[in-house]
């Protein structure tokens, strides 16, 4: 019985895989807000986006928070709605994820992000949490 580190692929095998990565590229997943008492949408952004958050990411906690506010903003369609964003008066758009969500709200929705993105493994963003 072949490993499956032994499976040489093939041309054909790779245009095969095309629809899955499609579908890996557009996940979404539900999940639960604590402090706003329901489920928001979260969708995998465009690899462009991880890469500016990625940029974003100083040596200041500040700078670490707002980059996951961005990932966040990016992720959940409904926070990008002009009249929520008019509702809240914000000035900066990505500022509607720290009116809406605590801190740890906040970074456990970026995890979500990371994961559904490719970025990170289920298993690594859970010991990050509890860490």
């Amino acid at each position: 019985m072949a490993n499956k580190r032994d499976v040489k692929l093939t041309l054909s095998a790779l245009i095969a895989k095309k629809a899955d990565k499609e579908a890996a590229r557009n996940r979404s997943e539900d999940m639960y807000i604590e402090s706003l008492g329901g489920s928001i949408t979260v969708t995998a952004p465009h690899r462009s986006i991880f890469y500016k958050a990625v940029d974003m990411v100083g040596d200041t906690l500040e700078s670490q928070v707002y980059s996951n506010m961005f990932l966040v903003y990016n992720a959940v369609s409904l926070f990008r709605n002009q009249e929520l964003l008019e509702a809240y008066e914000v000035v900066d758009n990505v500022e509607i994820v720290d009116r809406l969500l605590t801190v740890a709200e906040i970074k456990e929705v970026a995890n979500k992000v990371m994961v559904l993105g490719g970025f990170s493994k289920p298993e690594e963003v859970q010991e990050e949490i509890k860490n």
